[in-house]
């Protein structure tokens, strides 16, 4: 999708052109209205006027007329000026292309009530988003897919405006990438070929890649992650990416994503209902790869390390078991309760591996980890924790700012008894029934609790769900998130108590 900023003077022929309106709103204080050929105008001013039309949110009107430079008019209604948000703002621009596609409309002409660089930012990411499908398995039809190719904004560009589009382009771009990633199926994307792909990706972007095999991990005595490994016969890796922008003496920021390429549950062997998406338990893992992508590609001055463990979970005669314990990097033992509620154990490592060779200044785990995090907050928000409140008052003012919507939950000591193992030091399920998304998150955070941390629970918004306007499938949950940490980061106004 090619995306261009143009003045009013210049409107050129288009599929469709774009208008949009609050309720009890004349057409002709729309800004740029005296632009537009005088047959749009009529047509517009017409319908909008007619009593039974209504711009109440989240209406859309399609208009033809016969001939002319726009053919098809599009007026979105805005409902009430003042329940007006960026939430609605990220809905509508995702809604245009999502209709665009439905009536395989391949060019946009879009004349905002106004431009300036949030919401221009907020268009260019969220066109890309809404017009990303996963194709890559199907034959293309004779016509080819219905994609829009350009989009034209009517508005007066400045630098700061060109910027925040810049900017917008390339989280969209990024997120879609891991979406793509998470996308791939189970027999497409295991520990070796995510390997690979991380490897020309990290080639790509002039990232640093390292990749640790089973004898490496056996070395380090990361225990944990090689038995959750053992069921499959796909080898493990851990790979390890590192961005390097910031001065050296600068500690980094550690983005852990969880890379298990398909979870079976192992032993506790999961449902049938749900487990073909269980390709996209690695979603932690590919939205910290495309955070790494969009942070080197808007030249974030910050060392950034990337750590993604890759494991299949996997039932067989060599796989780890209830009962089993586990030695985990650090030396704490892991008594399994539930061979499906491996991610935690895998991540155990990765957080020790991460405080052992980096020295982090924060580090934020990103995983699709619970159920119950779906159970507690829906398909809406992911559920973030922290034991640093004012940390994770940030993190929900990151996830409003981003898009990538994220609600807190409690991580109290009081939850400590719901880890606390019989025959390990910890037990990764099976102490309590309640609070399954905090037991998980409290697990974790007996393996960091002398590093800042951020735990992010992407399971309820893994995949998209009806109204977000996006294609089904991953949403790259985390990825835009990560990014707008970064840049906050790099600019100051994250702050670490």
């Amino acid at each position: 999708m090619k995306i261009t900023i143009r003045p009013p003077t210049t409107l050129s022929k288009a599929d469709a052109l774009v208008l949009a309106f609050f309720e009890k709103q004349k057409p002709q204080e729309h800004p740029y209205w005296i632009k537009l050929p005088t047959d749009v105008r009529k047509l517009v001013s017409t319908w909008v006027g007619r009593k039974d039309v209504t711009m109440e949110w989240p209406s859309t009107h399609v208009l033809r007329l016969v001939r002319g430079r726009f053919t098809t008019i599009v007026v979105a209604g805005l409902g009430k000026r003042a329940e007006w948000n960026d939430r609605r703002d990220r809905l509508l621009d995702r809604k245009i292309v999502r209709l665009a596609h439905e009536h395989k409309w391949r060019s946009l002409t879009i004349m905002p009530l106004r431009l300036i660089p949030e919401n221009a930012g907020r268009m260019a990411e969220n066109f890309i988003l809404a017009d990303y499908d996963y194709h890559a398995l199907k034959k293309a039809p004779p016509a080819g897919w219905h994609d829009v190719r350009s989009v034209t904004i009517i508005g007066i560009a400045n630098p700061d405006i060109r910027s925040a589009m810049h900017r917008g382009i390339v989280v969209g771009e990024a997120t879609n990438m891991a979406r793509a990633m998470a996308k791939a199926p189970g027999s497409h994307l295991n520990p070796r070929i995510m390997e690979a792909e991380e490897q020309k990706i990290a080639k790509a972007e002039k990232l640093t890649c390292r990749v640790l095999n089973e004898a490496a991990m056996q070395k380090l005595g990361m225990g944990a992650l090689l038995g959750v490994a053992k069921g499959s016969t796909e080898p493990p890796r851990f790979i390890v990416l590192e961005y390097r922008r910031g001065p050296a003496k600068h500690k980094p920021l550690v983005l852990v994503g969880k890379g298990v390429t398909f979870d079976s549950g192992g032993l506790n062997l999961k449902p049938s209902t749900g487990m073909q998406e269980m390709h996209m338990d690695m979603a932690g893992g590919a939205a910290v790869l495309g955070a790494l992508r969009g942070i080197s590609r808007l030249k974030l001055p910050l060392n950034v390390i990337g750590l993604i463990p890759a494991v299949e979970n996997m039932p067989s005669g060599s796989g780890f078991r209830p009962g089993d314990v586990l030695k985990s990097m650090s030396g704490t033992t892991i008594e399994v309760g539930n061979t499906d509620a491996e991610g935690r154990v895998i991540l155990a490592d990765a957080l020790t591996y991460a405080q052992k060779h980096y020295e982090p200044v924060l580090v934020v785990d990103v995983a699709t980890l619970t159920g119950a995090a779906v159970v507690a907050l829906g398909q809406q928000a992911m559920a973030m924790f922290s034991p640093d409140g004012k940390l994770l008052t940030q993190a929900q003012e990151i996830a409003e700012a981003s898009g990538d919507y994220g609600w807190p939950l409690p991580l109290w000591d009081e939850y400590a008894p719901m880890v606390k193992g019989t025959f390990g030091d910890v037990t990764n399920s099976g102490k309590e029934r309640w609070g399954g998304a905090i037991e998980g998150a409290m697990f974790l955070y007996q393996f960091i609790k002398k590093t800042p941390w951020i735990h992010l629970d992407i399971a309820p918004t893994m995949s998209s769900i009806e109204g977000q306007h996006l294609a089904p499938g991953a949403t790259g949950a985390g990825t835009r998130w990560l990014i707008e940490l970064a840049r906050r980061w790099t600019d100051g106004r994250l702050k670490l108590t």
